[in-house]
């Protein structure tokens, strides 16, 4: 007899990149992570990549099941009736924690259409980045500077200076940044954040290109690089979270595009989420202790936890044991969960529009437009 859904936790997949350390265990209380040497670079909390890395279940009746499994097996029932329209059973988001403890490198990402072109197996990647913790006097860099040229993106990559181009933003936590594909990002290191992204592993490499090559080998190379990039004077890939205030808890929209949005949930007290059959969602608690509780199944989760609430659940109830915080993930309808319960909840359509950032690229204020 095939197992009812429930709402499901994994064991993170884990990245050794070498722009990390240690922080994410400093800041989370996560079990069963490697000891140092290993720099715990990125650990994955949801996914399901093509080439079999599928989120394992450890939790539950469905324990050693992978994601992947459970997609074939349920479906509608676990991604939504929405999301299978859109995407097919192809999980839509790869959802991490990061650590950039030290240099992540001059790059940008090819858009769903530069994929398709080139022949890739992977879509394009729009991300977007949600601060967590921030050393001091950390920035980031994201997006060209005024007046950059595809011309000056071209010598800058040749001479290895691309940073130079890229506006440099300080953060903190809290902060928001949405990096549409094509969006020239770097981060000289300290900043520690959640990432959400298509599911995709497509790059793009903005350094300089390797001199083995021949000339017109890093021609080409850089050619190739330059058309990927996104370019727009006034660009700001920061965007402005809208409050809103549901008695002791707060429910804030941190961004939002075709692909995903993000929402934080602050509770002092109980909330429910509503599982109504269209779209999964994935919670990641980054701060306190509280128990998800669903019919008689009752998950605690502590900071660095995550958990997916399969579409067909119903209603689902987050009990906070001490004051907590969630990031709320999910595959949006834009019309339908953000315009309009913020236009009802009196929020300004310009306000609406920035959760989108600043750039002819922003989602929201198409569907503002054509909702007007």
């Amino acid at each position: 007899m095939t197992p009812s859904l429930y709402p499901l936790r994994f064991k993170e997949i884990l990245r050794d990149y070498r722009f990390g350390n240690r922080w994410i265990v400093e800041a989370f209380e996560k079990t069963d992570l490697p000891e140092p040497p290993h720099h715990l670079g990125e650990t994955w909390e949801v996914c399901d990549r093509p080439n079999g890395e599928s989120s394992p279940v450890i939790n539950g009746a469905l324990t050693g099941e992978t994601l992947h499994t459970l997609i074939d097996v349920y479906g509608e029932a676990l991604l939504g009736t929405d999301i299978v329209a859109r995407c097919g059973t192809r999980f839509p988001l790869l959802i991490k924690f990061l650590d950039a403890s030290s240099t992540l490198g001059e790059q940008a990402h090819h858009s769903d259409a530069l994929a398709a072109e080139q022949g890739l197996n992977d879509p394009g990647k729009t991300e977007a980045w949600y601060m967590l913790r921030v050393r001091d006097g950390a920035t980031i860099h994201v997006g060209n500077r005024p007046g950059v040229t595809a011309d000056k993106v071209r010598a800058a990559i040749f001479d290895g200076t691309i940073k130079d181009l890229m506006q440099e933003v300080p953060v903190a936590p809290g902060d928001g940044f949405l990096l549409y594909a094509g969006t020239m990002h770097y981060s000289a290191g300290g900043v520690l954040f959640y990432e959400i992204m298509q599911n995709s592993d497509v790059y793009i490499g903005l350094r300089a290109p390797n001199p083995a090559l021949s000339a017109a080998e890093r021609e080409a190379a850089v050619c190739r690089a330059v058309r990927g990039v996104h370019i727009e004077d006034g660009f700001s890939a920061k965007t402005t979270p809208v409050v809103l205030g549901s008695g002791a808890n707060q429910r804030i929209f941190i961004f939002a595009c075709r692909y995903f949005a993000l929402e934080r949930l602050n509770l002092m007290a109980p909330t429910m989420v509503t599982c109504n059959g269209k779209r999964f969602f994935v919670l990641s608690l980054i701060e306190g202790a509280c128990t998800v509780v669903y019919g008689d199944h009752h998950e605690p989760l502590r900071p660095g936890n995550t958990v997916l609430l399969p579409a067909s659940l119903g209603p689902v109830t987050l009990v906070p044991t001490q004051p907590s915080a969630f990031l709320k993930a999910y595959v949006p309808d834009l019309v339908e969960e953000i315009v309009k319960p913020l236009r009802v909840a009196g929020i300004a359509d310009d306000t609406i529009v920035a959760l989108g950032g600043k750039t002819a690229l922003n989602d929201l204020a198409r569907v503002v437009s054509a909702e007007a």
